[in-house]
């Protein structure tokens, strides 16, 4: 089922193989340096190059490659040395299944970084202004503890175990430039902007009613907001075509509850905080869901 032209070792020279690698699948009779020439080409028009073997005589191949797969079973000890992957069971369906669980990972480890700086570029947002306003400061140390232990915790840690895009295998591969902050840019902006003005709305509506409210309705305000805002870290696509991540929601209403008895109890003493009524719930819970509002609308229009 392999499809192109074929070409032998015999035919391959530095010159002849840069004609021959656009068109030729098929590599018959080579010998080690014509594996190591075949290897080069790929890699001069920026390709990311998987090289297989099992012999001493691939060894060299499996070295320059990007990244070298040798056979565990029937490898010799020099081609495992030389690789940066071992086969165990001696089967190509395997590379395809470490692929697919290395794009997975990576995904995750993408999704848990955009979700921690988001939240914390909207939290550093709202410290920076109320100074420069010359307000009294937004959140007390122990509140912002609280905050980044409510919301950084167990949420992040839903994402790192989130469920894999459907269309993960049919994406081409990334670039080897790629940073894990690459197409994050934009979406920390956003998110920290919101966060910012929506949390120092809030806090100077509340501020003449005492600094205690205002603390607190802001302190909610940013839990909430940052725990709406895992949803929309978890893919391009809207969150309600995505299969459920249990741990997620789990991590989400687990924070909620702990927050809440964070304030109804005499704990809300020890972090001058106070409870909140029904109607201060109700314009927090619509604040905070600004930000995944916008994020939902952003992906229909980008999508369109």
């Amino acid at each position: 089922g392999i499809k192109g032209e074929i070409a032998e070792g015999k035919d391959l020279t530095k010159e002849s193989i840069k004609k021959l690698i656009h068109k030729t699948n098929i590599f018959a009779r080579v010998n080690p340096e014509h594996k190591v020439l075949i290897l080069e080409a790929l890699q001069k028009q920026g390709e990311v190059v998987a090289m297989t073997g099992d012999g001493v005589n691939d060894a060299p191949a499996l070295k320059k490659a990007d990244i070298g797969i040798a056979m565990g079973v029937k490898g010799t000890d020099i081609a495992r040395d030389a690789s940066d992957m071992v086969l165990i069971d001696d089967n190509f369906a395997s590379i395809v299944k470490a692929v697919k669980e290395g794009r997975i990972i990576y995904d995750n480890i993408k999704k848990f970084v955009q979700f921690l700086l988001s939240a914390n570029v909207g939290e550093i947002g709202i410290i920076i202004f109320t100074l420069l306003l010359g307000l009294p400061l937004p959140l007390l140390p122990l509140q912002l503890l609280w905050l980044n232990l409510a919301t950084d915790g167990l949420p992040a840690l839903a994402l790192g175990v989130d469920n894999p895009d459907k269309h993960i295998m049919k994406r081409k591969p990334r670039s080897k430039n790629e940073t894990i902050l690459t197409g994050l840019y934009s979406f920390i902006a956003y998110a920290g902007i919101i966060s910012t003005v929506t949390s120092l709305g809030l806090f100077y509506f509340y501020l003449h009613k005492g600094i205690d409210e205002a603390r607190t309705v802001v302190l909610t305000s940013l839990v909430l907001f940052e725990l709406f805002l895992t949803f929309s870290c978890r893919s391009k696509e809207s969150v309600f075509k995505l299969e459920t991540n249990k741990w997620l929601w789990i991590s989400v209403i687990l924070s909620t509850i702990l927050h809440v008895i964070i304030l109804y109890t005499p704990l809300n003493i020890a972090f001058k905080l106070v409870p909140l009524s029904f109607v201060q719930w109700l314009i927090i819970i619509a604040v905070s869901s600004s930000g995944l509002l916008f994020f939902e609308v952003k992906k229909v229009l980008w999508r369109s």
